[in-house]
């Protein structure tokens, strides 16, 4: 009996210590994923000189076959063209989700990815 107490007891710090690892890795490659396809519409932003529709409908269909939740995704970037050597913004935001496996004393607020980038714009204007 006392036995099966101390497993029921000790259950909850086997559980954490087997699986937060992998939710630490979760967190850590989704932050990869993201801040690499958020460079990725910068550059071809800057490409063009703006952010179009067409980069943030590529961006959007390959982050969603990397499974994120395209409603969730916020892609914004300046949607007017820029002259080569301004500045373009783009900013990418996901929501972040829980953190930790339990939530022991409300330390896991809601948080989110977000990374803001400033590239210069490298589009020539076709002046004929």
């Amino acid at each position: 009996m006392k036995t099966v107490i101390a497993f029921v007891m000790l259950s909850p710090f086997f559980l954490y210590f087997i699986f937060q690892p992998s939710v630490e890795r979760t967190i850590q490659y989704r932050d990869q994923v993201l801040q690499k396809k958020a460079y990725e519409a910068a550059h071809l932003a800057a490409l063009e000189g703006r952010l179009t529709p067409e980069i943030k409908e590529q961006i959007l269909d390959q982050l969603e076959d990397a499974y994120f939740k395209r409603d969730k995704i916020q892609l914004n970037g300046t949607a007017i063209a820029a002259p080569r050597g301004e500045l373009l913004n783009v900013t990418l935001q996901y929501p972040q989700g829980p953190t930790q496996i339990f939530n022991l004393f409300g330390s896991d607020e809601p948080r989110d990815y977000y990374y803001p980038i400033s590239i210069m714009s490298e589009h020539i204007e076709d002046r004929s």
